[in-house]
């Protein structure tokens, strides 16, 4: 089942979460409704000043004599990265407090107050602002409550990693940053189901939310009629469990436009522009550098190119025509991160390079950056990570890869994509005397002594590897980019070239477990 499909089932789901006030008479015919569908929990807002949509005090005592449990969410302005910072988290969290106490949401025995982050926010965003924010909520909290958050999978990651909330809710946009990831990672107590819905009878409108936790983790309360708080789960009740509701693909960058009438790509490092022949070096050009082909020098083997606004000769040898858009689409986005780490001289220990490493893990749902290591002290690999992110920015013909922080996870996807004739997938997975390798395959091969196979990688997806994106074929070899190879984004070192046979094939004994040819625009 595909990641829309996985998303939007909204099977066994017990929490609605209502922007409106529901002590009315219409609210009592919508709560019967709920109380059908098996709901037993409903989120409602808090914010600085009362509005419409905030919960009262007669609100709370009624919905708990309804027999229903509450989950407050503080949520102001929160779609802008303007609307956070340390400041505003502080006086936030004293209004939520504020109205906690009105309300009679009981203090220090563990019930939540959630808080909202209701926009798709970057990586840089969410370690900056987004991050003070929520450090100034637990401060401001200080343990009177429980804190958690809703909004997209790398914000959820990330504040979880640090400590900083106890509940995370998934927002139901699932295009936004590192949500695919997190959803699959299991890691959420609560996510909202696409679309919003409205109960027929009363034209109330209400989100539909799955809970993957037990109920005693949630937080929620209710309040006695004479205004005394309590938490609504004591005991450990089983989680409802569902899946859940689409949106649209996620978005990707757009490729670098290539000039208009170019014709040809740069097909190697090094190449230089020379104004005649052996001339004079007019500048270097870099590979996969697009240019116009003007025709033959004066010199056999030799091409008058346009790149740029510059005109000279480069040999011919080195120039190499289109191949499909999506591929062209692809190897761009591996160049230009490659150009973005200095042509492999920028260090993932060090910025801006530590902070480009935090936009791929964020874009996966992970909290970890350049300089991230484990308990023991090794480091945090992010070689799947930039493959990943890579070919996300490739465009929507991607869609369908199986984005990952192991490479053995998505060579496995792709190996069984093969087998059940997955057509919707970008790549699948073959044996190295199976296919030849082209632009755009990905080439996995074993690290750290390791000796998996073909077989292996078929049938594991937890397994130590490595894998690079092909970005030039010669007769003889095949060179790749990939991240995290001597800690940063390399091209063409002594790992990253790979031996072809005389039919194309690539060589035994490269310590190569698959090769993942890619299907696009085919």
């Amino acid at each position: 089942m595909a990641y829309k499909d996985d998303f939007q089932r909204a099977d066994g789901w017990s929490v609605a979460d209502v922007s409106l006030r529901l002590n009315t008479a219409n609210g009592g015919r919508f709560l019967a409704f709920l109380r059908q569908s098996g709901v037993d929990t409903l989120v409602r807002y808090y914010a600085s000043s009362a509005r419409p949509k905030t919960l009262t005090p007669e609100e709370a005592k009624y919905l708990s004599k309804e027999g229903f449990a509450i989950l407050p969410i503080f949520q102001d302005s929160s779609r802008d990265i303007s609307h956070f910072s340390a400041a505003i988290g502080t006086a936030n969290a004293k209004s939520a407090m504020d109205f906690a106490r009105r309300v009679g949401q009981p203090r220090g025995v563990g019930s939540t107050i959630l808080f909202a982050v209701d926009a798709d926010y970057t990586g840089a965003q969410i370690d900056g602002p987004i991050l003070a924010y929520f450090k100034a909520v637990r401060d401001a909290i200080a343990g009177d409550y429980r804190i958690g958050a809703y909004g997209s999978g790398a914000l959820l990651s990330k504040l979880q990693a640090e400590g900083l909330i106890q509940l995370p809710w998934i927002s139901m946009s699932r295009a936004f940053l590192g949500t695919e990831q997190y959803f699959y990672s299991n890691k959420w107590a609560m996510r909202q189901v696409p679309p919003e819905v409205a109960h027929p009878a009363t034209g109330i409108g209400y989100d539909r939310d799955v809970v993957r936790v037990p109920r005693a983790e949630l937080g929620a309360f209710q309040v006695d009629e004479d205004g005394t708080g309590r938490l609504a789960w004591g005991g450990p009740d089983d989680a409802v469990l569902g899946g859940g509701g689409g949106a649209v693909d996620p978005p990707v960058p757009a490729p670098a436009p290539v000039p208009l009438g170019a014709n040809r790509y740069v097909s190697t490092e090094g190449l230089r522009l020379r104004d005649a022949p052996s001339g004079t070096i007019l500048r270097d050009l870099t590979i996969a550098d697009p240019v116009a082909d003007l025709g033959p020098s004066t010199v056999e083997g030799w091409r008058k190119v346009r790149a740029g606004a510059d005109d000279g000769v480069v040999f011919g040898k080195y120039l190499r025509a289109p191949d499909r858009p999506e591929v062209e689409a692809l190897i761009r986005a591996a160049i230009d991160e490659w150009l973005r780490f200095g042509k492999g001289t920028g260090s993932e220990k060090a910025d801006p390079w530590c902070g480009y490493v935090r936009a791929m893990w964020a874009a996966i749902g992970e909290p970890y950056d350049g300089r991230s290591t484990y308990a023991n002290g090794e480091d945090v690999p992010w070689s799947a990570a930039f493959i990943s992110w890579v070919v996300r920015k490739g465009g929507p013909a991607y869609a369908n890869f199986q984005f990952a922080a192991s490479h053995s996870v998505f060579v496995n996807n792709a190996i069984k994509a093969r087998v059940t004739g997955r057509t919707d997938k970008p790549y699948w997975g073959y044996r190295i005397d199976e296919q030849k390798p082209a632009l755009g395959d990905i080439i996995q091969r074993n690290r750290a002594g390791n000796a998996f196979s073909f077989s292996y990688a078929e049938n594991h997806s937890q397994y130590v590897s490595h894998s690079d994106i092909v970005v030039e074929v010669t007769p003889d070899v095949v060179r790749v980019i990939g991240g995290n190879v001597g800690n940063t984004v390399a091209l063409g070192t002594a790992d990253q070239e790979y031996e072809l046979d005389a039919n194309g094939f690539l060589k035994p004994g490269q310590k190569i477990i698959a090769l993942l040819k890619n299907r696009t625009g085919g």
